[in-house]
């Protein structure tokens, strides 16, 4: 915006002085400016992106691949455009760390008209939860870096992750009798919800 400002301030400056250089000079930055900003509005807006997991429940110490890609469904080529799939950064960045990731989950590429870039890399998964992956984050601008432009694009994945299944066969938790073991003729603690009284029970 304080490219526009100033931009008519020296138009109108070169109006009111008489000065045809200058007045040129910001028809042409009025120009570019607002084609940049046409283009960096269309790039981005042009951009879907899909993902597909291997796998969407898995054990803990397991690997799942995952496989995003963005797409240039307009018909102007994109000069440069970075994506960036999430992954969330508590889980990264946590000591230990409950997710590691191997593989490109950013980069920057140029596409061309019904193009696409493809981000293939792996999590593994240490501790159990509910894990989301994506959505991903994009990011273009004109070759002036006059104007940027940010866009949040495709659905989000989960991923459950059991707990580990430790196998008990060394302990005997069976009772040979279920009813218990010797019968108490003196209990230590009297039970206040237990009835008694004189009479049988029928």
């Amino acid at each position: 915006m304080k490219w526009f400002l100033g931009a008519l301030f020296l138009l109108f400056v070169g109006f009111v002085f008489e000065l045809g250089p200058l007045v040129y000079a910001m028809y042409v930055l009025l120009g570019v400016l607002l084609v940049t900003r046409f283009l960096t509005f269309t790039w981005v807006e042009c951009m879907t992106v899909s993902r597909e997991c291997d796998a969407y429940s898995c054990q803990i110490g397991e690997t799942v691949a995952v496989a995003a890609t963005a797409r240039n469904t307009g018909l102007l080529p994109i000069p440069w455009i970075l994506m960036e799939d999430a992954v969330p950064r508590d889980a990264l960045t946590s000591s230990p760390p409950r997710i590691r990731a191997k593989g490109p989950r950013v980069s920057v590429a140029q596409l061309f008209p019904l193009g696409e870039k493809h981000l293939l890399y792996q999590l593994t998964f240490e501790q159990r939860g509910y894990y989301q992956v994506g959505p991903m984050l994009l990011e273009s601008g004109d070759p002036f870096g006059l104007h940027r432009r940010f866009k949040v694009a495709g659905r989000p994945n989960f991923v459950l992750v059991y707990p580990r299944v430790v196998p008990l066969d060394g302990y005997d938790i069976a009772s040979r009798r279920p009813i218990g073991e010797i019968r108490m003729t003196h209990r230590l603690f009297e039970d206040p919800t237990r009835i008694s009284g004189v009479r049988e029970y029928q």
